[in-house]
């Protein structure tokens, strides 16, 4: 942690009213010591899982600064992409982190603070098919097979977007992954970030994504509309990262570099524990 940044976060800490703390979500933080964020951990760069098992990624380290910050520990919960806004709702977890668009639909269920990052839905699949899809006509009257994660914009984009498509649904990133890399689907719906990774990752499968972006998609952090508090001190927090550069230089470790998709398992490794 840079010295910057620890001088801000030890002012936000110090000058922070006690009154912040007496939330729900935040009262029950002070009295865990603990803050407990949901993740999928399948969806690189923002959260993903080692060969070791352990959680990285852009996320992650987020919710490490924060809960630093706050002074408690941090406790991941690693689940299925469309259980994280339930679990915000019924206080499983305090907040989630895992590359979640600032839909409203998402906003009638819960408060967002952001966006930290932008991105936009992307069409994952062979080169020699995505040459072929050189406008939004064409999209429009495709009619191969797809995989999209259930309960995202990807969903959203492919039964509006793509209405001729065969469509398969799944509950991870890394399910969608394995059907491509075997055939049982032409393409997947994914963001853009997550799209790239698997060009890099899997160079032998000739993986493409499409030029642009079929959405633009402003990601943010969520937590329980309730706790207004909670809004307030994440807000301030996510104002420090900015200011100090801290959140640039997180930007560029995980989306302009590399050097950390070494750590991350093959799909094979995913086929041998389904046997």
């Amino acid at each position: 942690m840079s010295r910057s940044l620890l001088v801000l976060i030890l002012l936000f800490v110090s000058f922070l009213p006690q009154f912040l703390f007496a939330g729900v979500v935040t009262d029950r933080i002070q009295s865990s010591q603990t803050l407990v964020v949901g993740t999928t951990g399948d969806f690189p760069p923002f959260a993903a899982s080692t060969t070791q098992g352990k959680l990285i990624g852009f996320d992650i380290d987020l919710a490490r600064k924060l809960a630093d910050a706050l002074n408690v520990k941090l406790q991941l919960k690693q689940m299925e992409f469309a259980k994280l806004i339930p679990a915000i709702k019924d206080g499983s977890i305090d907040m989630a982190l895992s590359g979640i668009t600032m839909a409203p639909s998402r906003n009638l269920k819960v408060a967002f603070v952001g966006p930290y990052a932008l991105s936009g839905q992307s069409l994952l699949g062979r080169e020699t098919l995505i040459a072929t899809l050189t406008s939004n006509e064409k999209l429009a009257n495709a009619n191969f097979r797809v995989a999209a994660l259930k309960g995202t914009t990807s969903e959203k984009v492919a039964r509006q977007g793509m209405p001729h498509v065969k469509l398969t649904m799944t509950d991870t990133h890394d399910q969608s992954l394995m059907l491509l890399i075997d055939g049982k689907v032409d393409a997947i719906l994914a963001d853009l970030p997550f799209c790239r990774v698997a060009e890099f990752r899997y160079p032998q499968h000739n993986f493409k994504s499409l030029k642009d972006t079929l959405t633009f998609e402003p990601l943010g952090i969520a937590i329980s509309g309730e706790d207004h508090l909670l809004h307030n001190l994440t807000q301030n927090f996510m104002l420090l990262m900015e200011e100090s550069g801290t959140l640039q230089n997180m930007k560029n470790q995980w989306f302009k570099s590399n050097n950390w998709i070494k750590e991350l398992p093959d799909m094979d490794f995913f086929k041998e524990l389904e046997k």
